[in-house]
């Protein structure tokens, strides 16, 4: 039987004293690391990248028919990304979605047909106002069917637009709740691996993918430090916090809130939007103990 495993979240660091202690804290840096603040996606391979972890997710999963739908999106994710933008993303992201309904066309299940042919198609004002109840968390229930081709024209337009932006000219504090990019809500945390990174926890956005730095000391909601939990999915009994299961839910007591983790050491290949759509069920199993997540993946939008 799966159960939690409870661990306190620290990050280890070589004593300091005084004044750089201090300034190195506000910072959310360690001594001896200099983390870059924000990464940003390469698009020419962000999308080919999901589509294989994607595959590789679905087997045997219990949800691998819809792993390997989305690994189909992320294909032609992948094709689109390729293509230059012609406007900016706010509205770019239509033409992005005709091309994706264009190469989708009669390769998909009955069921994900309808629901790409049932779009609005022609009516840039309802498509935008449905892309804006998807991405704020205001879907109605008839909007679910679709979200899957809006989302993914809309990762397509901002990931190329981040993509082609400076890392210098984008600025987050190493408390920043929300992407320094398009200004949505973390996915997930991914502990990152490396000389550089290596231990230092950064944030991903679900929409363009930009990643950065957070401390892991905080509360990605409240700033709380001192009631942090990890949480995980066990394979059994004598499995102990060595599980190879790279998803971990960090859970705050101080505002009921958690934050999807992943420990790239557990699994070198894990991409955020993907490992959390086959994660699943530690959601769920979390969401049962009480507590609301900070952000989300926007393929998992839920109607009312």
């Amino acid at each position: 039987m799966s159960q939690h495993s409870h661990a306190t979240a620290t990050e280890g660091s070589t004593p300091v004293s005084g004044a750089m202690a201090e300034a190195m804290a506000a910072a959310g840096l360690e001594p001896g690391r200099s983390p870059s603040p924000v990464r940003l996606p390469d698009a020419g391979k962000l999308f080919q990248h999901r589509a294989m972890r994607l595959r590789s997710l679905a087997c045997g999963h219990r949800l691998s028919s819809w792993l390997a739908f989305m690994a189909q999106l992320s294909d032609v994710q992948h094709a689109l990304a390729a293509v230059p933008a012609a406007a900016a993303p706010e509205t770019g992201w239509l033409s992005d979605l005709e091309q994706l309904r264009h190469r989708l066309r009669g390769t998909l299940p009955a069921a994900a047909e309808n629901a790409l042919e049932g779009l609005p198609w022609g009516d840039g004002e309802a498509l935008n106002a449905l892309a804006a109840r998807l991405l704020t968390g205001e879907a109605n229930r008839g909007d679910i069917g679709g979200a899957p081709f809006i989302v993914a024209a809309f990762q397509v337009a901002w990931t190329r637009h981040a993509g082609g932006l400076e890392a210098g000219a984008v600025s987050a504090s190493a408390v920043a709740g929300h992407c320094p990019v398009c200004g949505k809500a973390p996915v997930a945390g991914v502990i990152h691996t490396g000389s550089k990174i290596g231990g230092l926890r950064y944030l991903h956005c679900g929409l363009c993918h930009t990643a950065w730095h957070h401390v892991r000391s905080a509360c990605v909601a409240c700033g709380e430090g001192n009631r942090i939990d990890l949480r995980l999915i066990e394979a059994g009994e004598d499995s102990g916090n060595g599980s190879n299961d790279p998803a971990r839910a960090e859970t705050c007591e101080s505002c009921n809130g958690y934050l999807k983790l992943f420990l790239m050491e557990k699994a070198p290949g894990l991409d955020p939007v993907a490992d959390d759509l086959a994660s699943f069920a530690l959601d769920i199993l979390v969401g049962d103990e009480g507590f609301q997540r900070i952000g989300g993946n926007p393929f998992l939008s839920q109607g009312e």
